[in-house]
């Protein structure tokens, strides 16, 4: 009787090693995704940001398309999913003297904790000029976006409340001899773009020309009447 009780129970501690083996690797796998899939994104994007900051035109324009989530594998579970934000700045601070660095814009893909998020990937940039960030958030009370002050760094959002974060618009444009990159959250919804009254009202609309170029993006709303 002891023996086979010896028997279970040694079944048991095999099983639950087994067990606990398994649990490990597929954290090891699960974690080892979550970085290759966002080091993915963020590559994406800086070949992006890169192709339009090299581009020798005097003003270029493009629609950079951002996920709602990273998967990390074929199905839809939230055990296989990131949810993140990318965030984006210059190491060059104001205070700096223009010459003292390289300048590069670093893009980190990071989680939405709001204290220590963790860094899942990173990639950077060499740039040069100016940078002029915009972020955007949806007010309830007028059913609008509030778009911030230029900024050197910032954090894009897809989850955020009615985030517009899940399409930025890239332009650069060249006054001067001198480069100023613009990034400006600017979704297509209900046919319409989105940063479309921040344009207008900021003067962006009159300064960069080329924003002319986008179809359909200063159209008016289109109304709808019946007889």
């Amino acid at each position: 009787m002891i023996e086979f009780a010896l028997s279970k129970l040694n079944l048991l501690i095999f099983v639950t090693a087994v067990a606990a083996i398994v649990v490990f690797f597929m954290g090891a796998v699960n974690s080892n995704m979550k970085i290759r899939q966002s080091y993915e994104l963020v590559y994406k994007v800086g070949k992006e940001l890169s192709a339009g900051i090299e581009s020798n035109s005097y003003c270029t324009v493009k629609f950079i398309t951002l996920p709602q989530k990273i998967y990390t594998n074929s199905g839809n579970s939230d055990a296989f999913t990131i949810k993140y934000k990318l965030n984006i700045s210059s190491n060059v601070s104001p205070t700096q003297e223009p010459n003292s660095l390289k300048k590069k814009l670093v893009l980190a893909i990071i989680d939405r904790k709001t204290n220590n998020p963790k860094i899942y990937a990173a990639y950077d940039i060499d740039y040069e000029g100016e940078v002029r960030f915009y972020d955007a958030n949806y007010d309830g009370d007028t059913g609008n976006y509030d778009f911030s002050e230029p900024q050197e760094i910032v954090n894009y959002d897809p989850l955020k409340t009615k985030s517009i974060d899940t399409t930025l618009l890239f332009i650069k444009e060249i006054k001067n001899g001198k480069s100023i990159i613009y990034l400006i959250p600017c979704v297509r919804r209900n046919d319409l773009y989105q940063c479309k009254g921040f344009l207008e009202t900021s003067g962006l609309k009159e300064s960069v020309m080329c924003l002319d170029a986008i179809p359909d993006l200063f159209r008016e709303p289109t109304t709808i009447t019946t007889n």
